[in-house]
């Protein structure tokens, strides 16, 4: 697994404090800071609509951090205050609605006015002398958050419900009856491998059925209690008598769908962003499943197989 992708927010008058940020959790984090001019790690690119790109760039990102500095002057009740710039407030509020409190930290200066509407928000008032500190307890706090947690977006729901759905049902059929009956034949031996490919194509259905022919499976069909109907799974006889089934999880379409449904509308083509977008999440299905996998101790037969 790549290490996950911070997101750094902040004013252009608070770039150096975003640059400290930046080295202090780069050991542990794939960071981009939001106004950075390098092409290949700029989240809002040149010509592009800024607020659909804000949009889209939660979907690019595990963690944020929006760094709040004491920018603006404002007077309430008679008083004045100093306050973090509007758009931070709106990133800050954008980033905890697409990936969840515990995902989202706002780092903000001591000097700004504290705001009433952010209880239950982590929030982390820093100064010059304790930001080493503060960023050190962001680290600690999103390295404990497991990527595999629900979530906003779909390849972690894919996976359970692929999981619980069918291979806890499989697997749970196998452990309890020790043998496998498949038409008129019965294995006591039998071996399980999930088919994902490395990179998903625009028709994803298309793409298992090119890997099926490849692979050259049967299609089975195996009854299993407390269903209304049998499971459509595909075999192959092994040369050691042992059988093989083998699943393409068509249910990864979801991923695809979901994904569309959240980006602006001029974004949905399947172009190079669009397609890094969408195997990242491949990546996360593939990894909730892995530890659905381990956690249920069927890794000792299940096999997850990335062509």
């Amino acid at each position: 697994m790549k290490k996950p992708r911070l997101f750094i927010g902040s004013s252009s008058e608070e770039i150096g404090t975003a640059r400290i940020v930046e080295k202090l959790l780069e050991n542990d984090f794939e960071v981009t800071i939001w106004n950075e001019n390098l092409w290949d790690k700029s989240v809002f690119k040149l010509n592009n609509n800024f607020l659909h790109d804000l949009l889209k760039a939660p979907l690019k990102f595990d963690f944020g951090i929006l760094i709040g500095s004491p920018d603006d002057k404002v007077e309430v009740r008679g008083k004045e205050y100093l306050q973090a710039r509007d758009n931070i407030l709106f990133e800050l509020g954008l980033f905890i609605g697409r990936l969840g409190v515990k995902r989202s930290f706002f780092l903000v200066h001591e000097n700004v006015k504290e705001l009433s509407d952010l209880s239950g928000i982590f929030v982390s008032k820093f100064n010059n002398k304790n930001l080493i500190d503060k960023v050190d307890e962001i680290k600690r706090a999103f390295l404990s958050v497991e990527l595999d947690t629900f979530n906003f977006f779909p390849s972690n729901t894919l996976a359970y419900g692929y999981f619980e759905n069918f291979i806890k049902a499989l697997c749970v059929k196998i452990v309890q009856d020790g043998k496998l009956k498949i038409k008129d034949a019965e294995y006591d031996k039998c071996k399980f491998q999930i088919i994902i490919p490395k990179k998903i194509d625009e028709d994803i259905n298309l793409q298992f059925e090119k890997i099926k022919r490849e692979t050259g499976v049967e299609q089975v069909q195996i009854e299993c209690l407390g269903r209304p109907r049998p499971f459509q799974v595909n075999s192959k006889l092994l040369e050691t008598g042992e059988l093989l089934i083998i699943d393409f999880p068509s249910t990864l379409t979801g991923i695809n769908y979901a994904i569309r449904e959240l980006l602006p509308e001029e974004y949905k083509t399947f172009g190079d962003e669009y397609e890094n977008i969408l195997n990242r999440e491949l990546e996360k299905f593939v990894y909730t499943l892995n530890g659905l996998i381990k956690k249920n101790s069927f890794d000792d037969f299940i096999e997850i197989v990335r062509v």
